[in-house]
């Protein structure tokens, strides 16, 4: 047997050099739902809120450090975007869209 079929192919390994055990970080935000992007967009966010459910019935967020993740700010919106882009999203509003 080769060592990726005995290590559960891609799994992390549950332990770093140090002995320490590995957790998985999850982002939830439970407003995530409450956004609806249009039809055809493919983004669900009910989708999220399904496998959030699925999560805790299967006892798994016990096992995983779940963190709120916040606003980006502008600033940050900066980094990754264009400067238009990021212009257009602080200027548009629901009447101007």
């Amino acid at each position: 047997m080769d060592e990726s079929a005995a290590g559960g192919g891609n799994s992390l390994p549950t332990t770093g050099a140090d002995g320490s055990k590995h957790r998985v970080c999850y982002f939830y935000d439970a407003e995530v739902g409450n956004y609806y992007y249009g039809q055809g967009h493919p983004m669900k966010p009910h989708r999220i809120r399904m496998i959030h459910a699925l999560l805790g019935r299967y006892d798994l967020l016990d096992q995983m450090q779940v963190f709120r993740p916040h606003p980006a700010r502008y600033r940050d919106l900066y980094r990754f975007h264009a400067d238009d882009y990021v212009s257009f999203l602080r200027s548009v509003t629901p009447e101007t869209q």
